[in-house]
């Protein structure tokens, strides 16, 4: 199952909640809606939408003069993201988000820039936890999900929240989610 949209959503179609962050739904899930304390599993993909300017299409075989960066696809590699909810183990729109889906619904969620504290930290020692994942390649572990499973995404992800010549509009994060599992607390 590959996320993606039936169609080029317009900036009128998101509904922004009041944390900030912009909601599309792109289907209603019919299943458990999650509370704190359940453990949910998700499909993603993550995109960085205005990495110089550039912004990111997520149709990349369908349009490859743009310049696509898609930081991690889960559905691709069939490995689902899995957190409990309300624990902080991922950022905080990734959990507005899913709290506000059902399962086996789809969403698009954008992170604006400008609201910092609901993504990645931008202070890289308060970003990882000096865990490597893997010596070879020296991909460090994230403290909050998602994490970008290849370099690839972790450079393009990396480049955005460190870069001091950008501005706020240019971090802003999009995230394609599938609320696949809710598993209540016991």
């Amino acid at each position: 199952m590959t996320l993606s949209l039936p169609r080029a959503a317009q900036a009128d179609d998101f509904v922004t909640l009041p944390s900030g962050i912009k909601v599309l739904t792109i289907r209603e899930g019919e299943g458990a809606t999650p509370q704190p304390g359940d453990t949910v599993e998700v499909h993603w993909a993550g995109f960085t939408k205005g990495y110089q300017g550039k912004v990111i299409d997520h149709r990349l075989q369908s349009y490859p003069e743009r310049r696509a960066h898609r930081i991690d696809n889960t559905s691709v590699r069939d490995e689902p993201y899995e957190f409990k909810l309300g624990s902080g183990q991922a950022i905080k729109a990734f959990e507005i988000a899913v709290s506000n889906m059902k399962a086996g619904g789809i969403v698009r969620v954008e992170v604006p820039g400008e609201l910092p504290d609901l993504a990645y930290p931008l202070d890289r020692s308060q970003r990882f936890t000096g865990e490597l994942i893997s010596q070879d390649l020296k991909i460090y572990k994230y403290r909050y999900g998602p994490q970008p499973a290849e370099l690839g995404g972790q450079r393009a992800l990396d480049f955005v929240l460190d870069n001091t010549t950008l501005r706020p509009f240019n971090r802003t994060l999009l995230f394609d989610i599938k609320l696949l599992a809710v598993r209540k607390q016991r």
